[in-house]
């Protein structure tokens, strides 16, 4: 049983790319690059709040909506991370850390967003009549959680 968001993996890496951002954005802020840094901190933060935003949402609808703002910002984050190794505000090796922790979430939106998708085809099919298709099958027979914001399965 999930306790709240704290347990969601997306959370948790998201989280944690908008922490290291921060980080290295402090680290080479200058007065003459303020707005640039600060813009960059604000797009990571949103990655993660529309994700904490996704899994607060009681329909599959807004659940999808708010994933996919949160997809959105990360390749707007990605873009300015681009931007700011060009600028020399962050290192080369720095860019590489948070390409991989990038990845890594897109890649963990990239998942949830399909799931949301089936789950919403689903929902649409059974308002016309049809009937409802298993999210995963055999899900519940290994013992995975159906929904990846119930936990992860390995």
């Amino acid at each position: 049983m999930s306790t709240g968001v704290r347990e969601l993996k997306l959370w948790q890496e998201a989280v944690a790319l908008g922490g290291e951002v921060t980080r290295h954005a402090r680290q080479h802020a200058r007065r003459e690059t303020r707005a640039f840094t600060d813009q960059l901190v604000g797009t990571a933060l949103a990655v993660a709040t529309s994700v904490a935003d996704g899994y607060g949402r009681p329909a599959a609808t807004e659940q999808r909506d708010c994933y996919r703002r949160a997809k959105r910002f990360l390749t707007e984050l990605e873009t300015a991370l681009a931007v700011a190794r060009h600028a020399d505000i962050v290192s080369p090796t720095a860019l590489s850390q948070l390409s991989l922790r990038i990845t890594t979430v897109g890649r963990l939106l990239a998942g949830y967003l399909a799931f949301i998708e089936r789950q919403v085809a689903a929902e649409a099919a059974v308002a016309e009549g049809a009937p409802p298709r298993a999210a995963s099958p055999g899900a519940e027979q290994h013992g995975r959680a159906p929904h990846p914001t119930l936990g992860a399965a390995s």
